[in-house]
């Protein structure tokens, strides 16, 4: 079998996600929520038997008509990612 460093499997995840996914949206429940000094949001988003870490860039939590609160069900559209330094 082919043997790749972590860094080249990461960046092959990386195109995987962008190619098969696009744009997507998805929904489920908020959990997790960070608010760093940054501006960004970070929360996980889960349903009954699996979750997700999410993102919510500064710019696009500024333009947010509501708060993000613990438990909310929400639907979330955006990208799928990989953050190469934790896979």
């Amino acid at each position: 079998p082919k043997v790749l460093s972590v860094s080249q499997l990461t960046a092959a995840i990386q195109g995987t996600l962008q190619t098969a996914f696009g744009s997507i949206g998805v929904s489920g429940e908020i959990s997790e929520i960070s608010r760093p000094h940054s501006g960004h949001v970070y929360f996980t988003l889960k349903d009954e038997t699996s979750q997700i870490k999410a993102i919510l860039w500064r710019t696009a939590a500024q333009r947010l008509k509501f708060e993000l609160e613990e438990g909310q069900e929400v639907i979330c559209h955006g990208s799928l990612a990989v953050y190469p330094p934790r896979g």
